[in-house]
Parts: structure tokens; C-alpha cells; sequence
């Protein structure tokens, strides 16, 4: 507990003299450790797949990427993480995610301050609103154009990708921040909140990595697997 207690202190320091370089820093390592983890269930996902192809005798279908290569395994043997997809996560993260966070959450409180007081229902609630249709929705465009761009996407496929993945994805953005924002909003400080958001970013870069890398299919959505076999079916 004293070291701890002791490395938190030393965080807040560093948070107080230098703000939005030690949010560039955490957001980097959070996203970059984010998306080693989604490579790492996708590999494990893939190996799944093709042991039951094998076992069964019927040929598997891995995910497809949109740009971003996944890592997969091959004939029982672990490929390396795909570095360049873990580095344009982490500069997503670090250069456009982090500074826009610090500067957005401050913001956010001042606006909330202006509508109503603090520590009430109405407080939170004024946050999470905008939080809900403004941050969500402008941030989930940003990272499928951002880090589309970064990988060599032209933008038509990242259009293409934004108007089949980007309702399904915010759906899932609404249910995983929801509680926690109501929480967040409730319990901790400001300087403390972009912290707290990478810190759930770990889950959700997981999340975002993987449906960015092989797409994401709902009811009534075609999957990018679905996509392909229609494009072979109509070349056939």
C-alpha cells in the first residue's frame, strides 16, 4: 500500500505539472496494451476455428481486415503481434484521442456548471447527455477515420466501413459506457476522469481494435466474412 500510494502521488504530480503530456503517455500504453490483447483473442478465436475445420473436415473462415492486418495462426504455430497495427492504435490514442479527452472533459464540466449545480441528478445527467450524442458518435468516427488513414485505407473503404460498422459499434460504445460514466460523472474529479476513461479504454480498444480489423455483424448486418463471399460469388 505505501508504494502504491506512493506511485499515485508521483502520477498526480506529474498530472499537475504536466497535464495533457501524461494523458498522451497513459492513453498510449493503455490502447497499445488494448490492442495486443485483441490480436492475442483473435489468434486464439482464429486457432479455435481451424481446429474445429480440421476436426470436422470443413474448411474455416477467419475474419477479414478493412486495411489492418490481423494476426492469425498458421499450421499450429503463433505468428508475432502485428506491431504496425499496435502502433497505429497507440498514435491514435497518444496524439488525437488523448489531448481532445483533456481538453473535452474539461469543457464538459464548465458546460455542465453553467445548466445546473453540482453534485446533483441534473449535473450527471447534463453530462452523460452530451457525453451520449456528442462525444460517442464524433469520437467513433474519428478512430475508424484516423486510424483507416494511418493504415493506408483510401477513404471510400473507410466509408464503406463507417456506414456497415458505425451504428452497431456505437450501440456497443452506448452499453459499455453508460454505467460507468453515471459513476464517473457521480464520484470522480475532473483531473481524474481521462484516467479513468483509459482505463476502461482497455476494454474498449479490444473492442474497437477488433471490429475495425474484421467488421462486426448484427441482425440484419452483413459481416465483412459475408461481404467477401458475396464479392467471390459475383466474380464466380
Amino acid at each position: 500500500q505505501p508504494i502504491i500510494k506512493m506511485v499515485w502521488n508521483a502520477y498526480n504530480s506529474i498530472l499537475h505539472r504536466f497535464p495533457v503530456p501524461t494523458e498522451m503517455v497513459t492513453s498510449g500504453v493503455l490502447w497499445f496494451s488494448g490492442d495486443i490483447l485483441a490480436q492475442l483473442l483473435e489468434r486464439r478465436f482464429d486457432a479455435g476455428g481451424d481446429a474445429a475445420a480440421i476436426s470436422g473436415g470443413a474448411p474455416s473462415s477467419a475474419g477479414s481486415g478493412t486495411g489492418i492486418a490481423t494476426s492469425t495462426c498458421s499450421a499450429g504455430v503463433a505468428t508475432p503481434p502485428d506491431w504496425n497495427r499496435a502502433r497505429i492504435q497507440t498514435i491514435y490514442a497518444a496524439l488525437i484521442w488523448a489531448p481532445f479527452g483533456h481538453y473535452w472533459y474539461q469543457w464538459l464540466d464548465k458546460t455542465a456548471h453553467s445548466i445546473t449545480l453540482p453534485g446533483t441528478r441534473k449535473f450527471v445527467g447534463v453530462k452523460l447527455f452530451l457525453e451520449m450524442i456528442l462525444l460517442h458518435p464524433i469520437g467513433l468516427t474519428a478512430f475508424f477515420v484516423s486510424v483507416g488513414l494511418l493504415g493506408g485505407e483510401k477513404l471510400s473503404g473507410i466509408l464503406v466501413q463507417l456506414r456497415k460498422d458505425f451504428f452497431p459499434s456505437l450501440m456497443l460504445e452506448y452499453a459499455l459506457w453508460t454505467p460507468f460514466d453515471l459513476a464517473m460523472f457521480s464520484f470522480i474529479p475532473v483531473r481524474h476522469q481521462l484516467l479513468v476513461v483509459n482505463t476502461i479504454c482497455l476494454i474498449e480498444s479490444v473492442m474497437l481494435s477488433y471490429i475495425k480489423s474484421n467488421g462486426i455483424s448484427l441482425p440484419g448486418h452483413e459481416s465483412h466474412d459475408d461481404d467477401n463471399k458475396n464479392e467471390k460469388a459475383k466474380k464466380e
